[in-house]
């Protein structure tokens, strides 16, 4: 499933259709598209793992799910689930759900928990963890998009094991320093992650994830799916303490 930097590499991409016309829009998804005809796409912007196109009084997002991609001027063999067409340019999108809201995202999305958001507010998200989130296993709040807007399985893992902390630890028996800590290490693994997809090594410049070694105690990783989230986890029994 795509993570929020990696949506947000998507819409760095998609940049120089802005301003453009759509002449129409396609697919096979159930959103009326009748409104996104021959009218100028403002501009493009994300949420998270959303990747939201911006039209005069509406927008419409896209989310991939665990199976969606984008293909720009070029089609694949099935049918798209949505396509806007350019003049001459077009963009598809396959198994991937769509949704038009009328207004401004701000109108609906809360930009304070987004962590690649110039908006993500480190503090509002210490004091919901503390007041709406304490009784949870930080591994599984990691991956709630109420909070953690854009965090996928790789941010998950590689935040866990440079903040040192368990994935199964109890929010409210974590220390605020490490609470603190781990929301602003999410925030500014969140920035690398965008800058290594330039160049396509996130796996390949993670520390721990899909590694099988721990990279301070050369320990063999412990690797499962924990939690309600069921994701497959890397951790170090050494590196990461367990607070419950």
């Amino acid at each position: 499933m795509p993570e929020g930097p990696t949506i947000k590499f998507l819409a760095q991409k998609l940049q120089k259709f802005v301003g453009e016309k759509v002449t129409e829009a396609s697919g096979y998804g159930e959103m009326d598209k009748s409104k996104i005809d021959n009218i100028k796409l403002e501009n493009i912007e994300t949420f998270g793992k959303n990747l939201i196109f911006l039209f005069k009084d509406f927008f419409v997002t896209a989310h991939f799910g665990l199976f969606g991609s984008m293909k720009i001027n070029e089609r694949k063999k099935v049918n798209a689930s949505f396509a806007l067409h350019f003049t001459n340019d077009e963009i598809n999108f396959y198994v991937t759900r769509t949704k038009l809201y009328e207004g401004k995202p701000q109108d609906y999305f809360n930009f304070k928990t987004d962590i690649l958001k110039p908006e993500f507010d480190q503090k509002l998200i210490l004091e919901t963890l503390q007041n709406k989130f304490s009784k949870k296993m930080i591994g599984d709040v990691l991956m709630d998009q109420s909070i953690f807007t854009g965090v996928g399985n790789i941010i998950r893992v590689e935040v866990l094991y440079r903040s040192k902390i368990h994935p199964e630890s109890i929010v409210e028996k974590i220390p605020v320093k490490k609470l603190k800590e781990l929301i602003k290490i999410t925030a500014y693994y969140a920035e690398e992650f965008l800058i290594l997809m330039t160049n396509d090594c996130v796996k390949k410049d993670a520390i721990v994830y899909a590694k099988k070694v721990c990279p301070i105690h050369k320990t063999d990783l412990e690797i499962e799916k924990m939690g309600k989230v069921k994701r497959t986890t890397y951790w170090c029994k050494k590196c990461q303490k367990l607070y419950n």
